[in-house]
């Protein structure tokens, strides 16, 4: 008879899951900072596809108990989404209107510009959900992917809420709301990133530890 508790390989799968998972969100908030400083293709991809390989490391967990939605198919499928469409996110405007659009095309970018990030919202508002009602997280930060996403999204929705009354034109205030909303997202995605890191340091391994 084996000596190894059910449940201890439950938490090791999440301890490698989460620990893969924060370092990809931890670097993609590097690399992404670094772009300013390295510019080109190469780094204009890189972060896009950090991000993607941790959502779905989270999504689909090294193992079936790392899975942060607990592999329900409605919210590892919107993380999934979310991480393709996010990747394919500047390709859009190419993909629709060509390397050089054309005056009459001005309307159709700005309405991709306005889809592409709803679309992204409401792919995260259901992930987040899901990641809560599945109940892999400790109860403590089940809602955590939440908190995030509202820092993430307020600021861009002000931006939005402000032009719509013609208040915020591109002057400094435009410029400062909108390095301070890329701060934003920063921070929330490396309060993710380090505290998967740290809830994976948290997690038992032993098999007394797993059946207490």
């Amino acid at each position: 008879m084996s000596s190894a508790h059910p449940l201890t390989d439950d938490l090791r799968a999440r301890r490698r899951t989460w620990l893969l998972g924060g370092v990809l969100f931890v670097a993609y908030v590097l690399v992404g900072c670094s772009q300013p400083a390295v510019p080109g293709l190469l780094t204009g991809w890189v972060p896009n596809v950090l991000f993607g390989a941790g959502a779905v490391v989270f999504a689909i967990g090294l193992g079936r108990a790392g899975s942060v939605t607990g592999r329900q198919p409605l919210g590892t499928g919107a993380i999934i989404a979310l991480a393709v469409w996010q990747l394919l996110a500047p390709m859009w405007g190419a993909m629709l209107f060509g390397p050089s659009p054309e005056v009459d095309d001005l309307l159709g970018i700005m309405i991709v510009d306005t889809v592409v990030p709803v679309v992204a919202v409401m792919l995260a508002a259901i992930a987040v959900v899901q990641i809560a009602r599945a109940g892999v997280v400790p109860p403590r930060w089940r809602w955590a992917p939440l908190w995030a996403l509202i820092a993430v999204v307020v600021v861009p929705l002000l931006e939005a809420v402000l032009n719509a009354a013609q208040v915020l034109t591109a002057s400094t205030g435009y410029y400062v709301l909108l390095a301070f909303g890329g701060l934003i997202h920063a921070a929330a995605m490396t309060f993710l990133g380090v505290l998967a890191i740290a809830l994976a340091s948290q997690q038992p391994v032993t098999a007394t530890e797993a059946s207490a």
